[in-house]
């Protein structure tokens, strides 16, 4: 499934600063990964996203006091 068309694609890609984030995002790691995932989500919605994802609870430990 496709939600752009190639000629949105481009426009997209025109925008600097739009290629400096998709850059980013796909080379941060799993932990940088979870610190976006952790500032982003309410505590519910950390439970749920822990639940089916349970191999980055490793990362919530930075967190607790």
């Amino acid at each position: 499934m496709s939600w752009y068309t190639e000629e949105e694609i481009e426009k997209l890609l025109e925008d600097e600063e739009l290629r400096k984030r998709i850059a980013r995002f796909v080379t941060m790691s799993g932990e940088e990964f979870f610190d976006e995932v952790y500032t982003h989500l309410s505590p519910e919605e950390l439970e749920e996203y822990l639940e089916e994802n349970p191999s980055e609870r490793k990362y919530l430990k930075r967190y607790e006091p």
